[in-house]
């Protein structure tokens, strides 16, 4: 990536942080709206839940997208019927957001612990809700996938390297790997094949792989799907998730 550019990306990551605490006060607003029945205030909520989810994406922070794609999931779910408990988890997905702006450290250990808190929310807001990792280096990338799934209502978590998503998928559950083929530091390949000798909770999950490389995987692998990059990716990705989730059921 050029350099000016990385500058310029995290000068606006950064300002996007500074501006969170706002923005969030906003979704508490938007919240307590619902719960009183205001005309109009699931619309407004969605709107910005939905437009910080892909501020999150833009500017590098993938946790905030995570975040709010659940937030999105949840509220969706609850649409119709929001009583005090779902106000309740409805404001926990704020203060999740909130601990983003208020963290000063935003590396790997800061993010997992942020997604591990995301995870027992999602386990108390919506416990049949499906749990998928998103494995993908390119922003541009993350956010074509999440556009993909976001009409399929599933927990979403992702990240950007092989070994961060090991160290995941060690600790946490999940019920499908969704990750490119070429990772930074673990590619894919190398990512399943630890996965599936570790013995871990998650190590018999389906695996979709994104990939236009013509070498197939191994089959030891059990790699469920691998989709191409081509004019029918977004559509595909959609559809096998749709698939492979409902054959795991």
């Amino acid at each position: 990536m050029n350099t000016d550019f990385s500058i310029l990306l995290a000068g606006m990551r950064d300002s996007f942080v500074v501006d969170l605490p706002e923005r969030c006060d906003v979704l508490e607003e938007c919240v307590l709206a619902l719960g009183r029945g205001d005309k109009g205030a699931f619309d407004e909520l969605f709107r910005n839940i939905h437009s910080l989810k892909g501020s999150g994406g833009t500017f590098g922070l993938p946790i905030v997208s995570s975040i709010c794609h659940q937030f999105e999931s949840f509220v969706s779910a609850v649409r119709g019927r929001f009583d005090s408990l779902s106000m309740s988890h409805a404001l926990s997905y704020v203060d999740l957001l909130r601990r983003v702006a208020e963290t000063p450290e935003r590396d790997g250990v800061f993010a997992s612990a942020i997604e591990y808190d995301l995870e027992q929310l999602r386990i108390s807001s919506m416990p049949d809700c499906a749990s998928v990792l998103l494995v993908e280096p390119s922003i541009a990338a993350r956010q074509f996938c999440m556009g993909a799934l976001e009409p399929l209502s599933v927990r979403l978590v992702s990240q950007d390297r092989g070994l961060s998503a090991l160290e995941l998928l060690l600790h946490q559950p999940f019920d499908l790997l969704v990750a490119a083929r070429e990772l930074p530091d673990l590619n894919a390949l190398g990512l399943v094949a630890a996965l599936r000798e570790s013995g871990g909770r998650n190590k018999d999950i389906p695996v979709i792989l994104i990939s236009s490389n013509t070498v197939p995987a191994p089959a030891y692998l059990h790699i469920s799907n691998t989709i191409k990059r081509d004019a029918k990716f977004v559509s595909t990705l959609e559809h096998c998730v749709r698939d492979v989730l409902f054959l795991r059921q």
